[in-house]
Formats: C-alpha cells, sequence, structure tokens
C-alpha cells in the first residue's frame, strides 16, 4: 500500500553536494487517483503517502508517488527514483553490514536485544523494525519514526561511504 518513507535526494552536480530531503508521508499533496480499472479518475488533496497505493505496488506507484512528489515541489522534475519494500530493508542493511545505532526507544517487545539506550549494529529484520514500527514505540508517533529513520538514512549513508572507501583502498593495494 503506502509510501512510508519518502526522501528526495537532490543532487547539485555544480556544487558536488547532495542533500537529502524527507517528506513527511503525511503532507497533504495533489494526487492521481485510479479507478479499478487503472484509469485516471481525478486528483484528489489527500496525504502523499496514498499516491503509492492508487498504483499496482510496483513502477504505476512509484510514477504516481514520483507525480505527487514533483506537484508538490510546484511542477519540479524528478529524474530518477528507487523503490524498496518492506522485505527489502533487511536485505540492504545486511549487504552492507549492518547500521550502528543507539537506541532511543524500546524495541524490546520486538527484539530482546532492542532496548533503548543500547547501541548496535541492526541485522537482518532489526533494520525493518528501526525504521517501520512506531504504534508501540516510544510515543508512538510518524515524527518519532521520521526522526528514527533520519538516523537510519545518515547511518547507512555513512556505511556506504565507509564501504565505498575500503573498496576503493583495497583496489588501489591491490594494483602495486
Amino acid at each position: 500500500g503506502q509510501a512510508d518513507f519518502l526522501m528526495l535526494i537532490v543532487v547539485d552536480g555544480l556544487n558536488k553536494t547532495i542533500t537529502p530531503i524527507q517528506i513527511d508521508r503525511d503532507t497533504m499533496a495533489e494526487v492521481t487517483v485510479l479507478g479499478v480499472l487503472g484509469n485516471v479518475t481525478g486528483m484528489r488533496n489527500t496525504q502523499i503517502c496514498l499516491s503509492h497505493g492508487f498504483g499496482d505496488g510496483r513502477e504505476a506507484s512509484c510514477e504516481l508517488t514520483v507525480g505527487a512528489v514533483s506537484r508538490l515541489l510546484l511542477g519540479k522534475e524528478i529524474d530518477y527514483y528507487i523503490s524498496v519494500n518492506l522485505e527489502g530493508i533487511a536485505t540492504l542493511n545486511d549487504a552492507i553490514g549492518g547500521v550502528t545505532v543507539t537506541l532511543a526507544d524500546d524495541f524490546s517487545a520486538l527484539d530482546p536485544l532492542m532496548k533503548r539506550g543500547a547501541t548496535l549494529t541492526l541485522r537482518g529484520v532489526q533494520a525493518e523494525y528501526f525504521v517501520r514500527n512506531r504504534m508501540d514505540i516510544g510515543v508512538g508517533t510518524n515524527e518519532a519514526r521520521m526522526v528514527r529513520q533520519q538516523v537510519y538514512w545518515d547511518g547507512l549513508s555513512s556505511r556506504l561511504s565507509q564501504r565505498l572507501q575500503e573498496e576503493k583502498n583495497a583496489n588501489f593495494l591491490g594494483e602495486r
């Protein structure tokens, strides 16, 4: 169904900067509504996360979300998108060796190792718990979940940079 985590990555080649902009799933935006047969039936001002649900769960859903984000940004063109389903979080997380976080909330009802205050490298489904769950975690708000998602994104970005540097160093040393 819905898009729980939306982030726009602005790449400025001229200034050589990358700026992530997290979009609250509850942001009201103009969303394309599709009918039962997939035909456009109109537009609705609703939560931007719902744009994904009007599609097929794949490319059509992504295109509807891209359109909603573009309209939210007054027609700014979105060149590319990446979509990851919930199962993909654990896969991506484990592929880079995990993301290390300090837990500000208690997730021990889901995993006994995930106690408030613990610093751990998330493995497998722990990463999904960290970025997805909210109802029985801390204050239970989407805003609190968005803070965790940003913490995870920062850790993921840092870990990817570290892995790229390790790969670069290994290639350099291997060439000597």
